[in-house]
């Protein structure tokens, strides 16, 4: 049972990290289309290249760091890019708090990686507060609003990847870093 259990986790997770990468390939190309900027994207690929590693090698001895690593580029991500929307659009102080807001609580979550019951209730903060940056209309061209709207749901994809990695292998996890202080 526990082996369908793990597949099936496993399953999510590559199905939520392509979608999420075909998302940041989309937006990318968009952008590259109508001269904005791209700036943010090195850190996208940094983060699906960890995600990668992780879904091909890196699940065969789960550690938490990797997990850390990932939950830190994301809320470097999410700031960034919200200054990158300043500089283009006049966007709301909703959606600026809202960003602001869930890169401070993912980074937050990063350097408590051990309390995995008390991390829920970041994770839902977390994943409201990007439905709000990924869904507050800020433009009135619904053409470019869609493309738009793909572009910000970057993040709350590239949250659920983590998220999931995190909750569904928590205790994998935290056995491989038990197992790691040993043997230092």
């Amino acid at each position: 049972m526990q082996d369908k259990k793990t597949t099936i986790y496993r399953l999510v997770i590559a199905v939520i990290a392509l979608v999420g990468l075909a998302v940041s390939i989309a937006s990318f190309i968009w952008r590259l289309n109508n001269a904005l900027p791209i700036r943010s994207f090195v850190l996208a690929a940094v983060y699906y290249g960890f995600v990668f590693y992780y879904g091909i090698y890196g699940y065969q001895k789960p550690h938490g760091n990797m997990i850390r690593y990932l939950l830190l580029i994301l809320a470097v991500y999410v700031a960034y890019s919200i200054t990158i929307m300043v500089e283009r659009w006049d966007i709301s102080g909703i959606i600026f708090t809202a960003s602001n807001l869930a890169a401070v609580f993912i980074a937050y979550i990063a350097g408590r990686l051990n309390k995995v019951s008390k991390n829920i209730v970041w994770a839902v903060v977390i994943t409201v507060l990007l439905l709000i940056k990924s869904f507050w209309p800020i433009e009135d061209n619904l053409s470019v609003y869609a493309l738009f709207v793909l572009d910000r749901t970057m993040p709350l994809l590239m949250w659920a990847t983590v998220a999931f990695i995190y909750f569904f292998r928590y205790k994998e996890h935290k056995q491989a870093g038990i197992e790691a202080d040993l043997d230092e």
